[in-house]
């Protein structure tokens, strides 16, 4: 496990930038609540969607306010017995269906957002603190913000080691050949 100290601009700026997504977030949030009581079709979903976005500002401040640990990545990840067992309301999947169900209200949350990611230390926060680029992603795909494609920067994964194929005739020399009766035992009679 790696600690790596954020960069001083990201320190100097965060509280910043901690404020302009909270008010944003927030009151995409309280728009949420607000439309969505009127339409019973997304009724279910008010409750997880506001616990996520208000989730999305607690966490975007842990993330800029505490050292960069980066833990080695493990292959699988066991899933608790209990979460996998609760049934959960699915969010909408989609490019922009936020903006689509709420109108020109969340268009402008969304050109907020956009806005504040171009801000240079929101791009150092971007670079320096993977973390971020997780939690806004998300977000920016419900409202159809397409700035956060342009400015994170997706790491190649390592490629898998490439198993040689057998042509037939290696094929061949591997197969077990003709299964035979004698193999087994004969009863005693």
């Amino acid at each position: 496990m790696t600690v790596t100290p954020l960069p001083p601009v990201l320190r100097e700026a965060a509280p910043e930038l901690i404020r302009r997504l909270g008010l944003t977030l927030m009151g995409l949030a309280a728009l949420v609540a607000r439309a969505f009581l009127r339409n019973p079709r997304f009724f279910a979903v008010i409750v997880p969607l506001y616990g996520r976005l208000s989730r999305a500002v607690r966490r975007f401040e842990w993330a800029v306010t505490r050292p960069v640990v980066m833990r080695p990545v493990r292959e699988g990840r066991a899933v608790a017995g209990a979460a996998r067992d609760v049934a959960q309301v699915r969010l909408p999947q989609g490019k922009g269906w936020l903006v689509r169900e709420l109108g020109w209200e969340a268009a402008g949350y969304g050109s907020q957002l956009a806005h504040l990611l171009t801000d240079p230390a929101m791009q150092v926060a971007l670079d320096a603190v993977p973390a971020v680029g997780r939690i806004l992603r998300p977000i920016c795909r419900m409202l159809g913000v397409t700035a956060l494609e342009k400015v994170v920067v997706r790491v190649p994964r390592t490629p898998r080691p490439k198993v040689p194929k057998l042509g037939a005739a290696r094929l061949r020399a591997y197969s077990p050949g003709p299964i035979r009766d004698d193999w087994w035992p004969q009863k005693r009679r």
